[in-house]
């Protein structure tokens, strides 16, 4: 039972509370009163016994009682129905008859009972002698018995003779019987509210136990959670609908917390964006002032020099440029305001010619391969917005000449099937990226290098831009050591078959 309860949802616990409550009294009362029921038919020969038990102040008048009343129902009821004419059982006048009465019962002239063979007609002139008139006649006096009941619709009469008078004694029970059993019917009713209140007490405790205790944990924690504290887990007891709400909570819990852990992270990043841009901005902008102070103050004092000092200022401004771009363009990406257009590209040919494009502007040293790996005979196409697209590739390949070993340095992308998706490796022979800083390569704002001195040379926003636009294409993007020297960045698509 204790292994069955906790896997009963709460609507059919209380139905079968319900039921076991209703079901202990009725059951009860139903054995106590077959038990008496069946007790009392099994007694057989003892049946007058029964009544005086229950009679107990009128002594052995009741066998006597009983006896007669089986006479008169047989000689009413044999007018109901012919098979009722059959002879009375010997046992209804066994007691009485060890007492010295005699009975007889006459039906249409066929004896159906008489206490010994050919008894039956001298009883009925015996009644007549003693009471000659009347037909229906019960006296019992100091002189004794005598019985007679006729019907003479039937031609059926009952007779019985008893020689002992008429006196009340203790009979086979003594006189105060009815006390014992006005108690043992109070004992009966008291075990019985017992029995009952017993059920009704151990069904509220374990419901108390499988309802309430749950409850008042769920209350606990909804308290803790509502006060801040998301590290305290929700406990869950059962499957049922307490355990699936505690599972909710567990899960609000754990959303929380890991809500929580996500606004500190970008509040991290978003004061260390802050402190990064306002100490390398302070650079380009001091030296525009520089250049532009040279200019007015004459340094710059011959054409050519003019010149030079224009040319690093409009650089400088370029590149202030490109990074409030990339934060304007981050900032459109993370609120859904950029608008894809879309459209179906065979990946093979796009690559392949943007790695031919690529090509001429490539810095010396620095190569850049596409291998085929996908399977042959098949022409994969892709969902995607091409100038999207492209900056996804512009952006690791900036990375990759940025993060180059010496003057050398390659990027490989490689297109192949994994499982059902379309996979996309970029994999550079650069620096590489220590394990711990993988999973933070493509956060806002997350940089590798803490004390590098110029935001336009590496935001921090490239591959943040990249994962953004990956996931608005349906895809999954992550990065991993490469096998030998570097970082590989691996992206998955959903995919469609060219048709032929």
């Amino acid at each position: 039972m204790a292994k069955f309860w906790p896997q009963l949802t709460i609507r059919r616990r209380f139905l079968l509370n319900n039921i076991v409550m209703v079901l202990v009294p009725v059951l009860l009362f139903v054995l106590l009163g077959t038990g008496v029921y069946y007790g009392l038919r099994a007694t057989g020969n003892f049946r007058d016994r029964e009544m005086e038990l229950f009679w107990p102040e009128a002594g052995s008048a009741v066998p006597v009682e009983l006896a007669l009343s089986h006479l008169r129902a047989h000689v009413d009821q044999s007018e109901l129905d012919d098979v009722d004419k059959r002879a009375i059982p010997r046992r209804y006048f066994t007691s009485v008859e060890a007492m010295g009465m005699r009975e007889a019962v006459i039906n249409d002239g066929v004896v159906s009972y008489e206490t010994s063979p050919g008894l039956a007609q001298d009883l009925v002139e015996a009644t007549y002698a003693r009471v000659p008139e009347g037909q229906n006649v019960y006296l019992w006096d100091d002189k004794g018995l005598v019985f007679r009941y006729q019907n003479a619709a039937t031609n059926s009469i009952a007779v019985a003779i008893f020689d002992q008078p008429f006196v009340i004694d203790e009979g086979y029970f003594p006189a105060n019987m009815n006390h014992f059993l006005e108690r043992l019917l109070l004992i009966v009713v008291l075990f019985s509210s017992l029995l009952v209140a017993g059920a009704g007490f151990l069904l509220a405790r374990r419901s108390s136990r499988h309802v309430l205790h749950p409850l008042e944990q769920l209350r606990q924690s909804a308290r803790r959670i509502g006060g801040g504290d998301y590290d305290t887990s929700v406990p869950v007891y059962s499957d049922d609908e307490l355990g699936e709400t505690a599972a909710v909570f567990e899960q609000m819990r754990q959303q929380l917390k890991n809500d929580r852990a996500l606004r500190e992270r970008y509040e991290r990043n978003r004061q260390e964006l802050m402190a990064g841009i306002a100490h390398d901005l302070a650079t380009p902008l001091t030296k525009i002032q520089g250049y532009t102070e040279g200019i007015m103050d004459g340094v710059a004092n011959t054409p050519e020099k003019q010149r030079r000092y224009l040319e690093r200022v409009h650089s400088t401004s370029k590149q202030m440029e490109g990074l409030v771009r990339q934060l304007f363009l981050v900032s459109k990406l993370e609120l859904g305001q950029v608008a894809f257009q879309w459209q179906q590209v065979p990946a093979k040919r796009l690559l392949q010619s943007y790695v031919k494009e690529q090509q001429e502007a490539l810095p010396a040293g620095f190569t850049l391969a596409f291998v085929d790996e996908w399977p042959r005979g098949s022409e994969p196409l892709l969902r995607l917005d091409k100038e999207q697209f492209h900056r996804v590739l512009d952006n690791l390949l900036s990375n990759s000449i940025r993060y180059r070993l010496g003057d050398t340095g390659s990027l490989t992308l490689r297109l192949y099937l994994a499982g059902d998706r379309l996979a996309l490796s970029a994999q550079d022979t650069g620096k590489g990226v220590a394990t711990e800083e993988l999973p933070h390569l493509f956060d806002s704002f997350y940089r590798t290098d803490k004390a590098r001195a110029n935001v336009a040379g590496g935001s921090g926003l490239g591959l943040a831009i990249v994962r953004h636009i990956v996931a608005t294409m349906q895809g999954d993007i992550h990065a991993e050591q490469a096998p030998e020297q570097g970082l590989n960045i691996v992206m998955t698509f959903p995919w469609q078959a060219a048709r032929p």
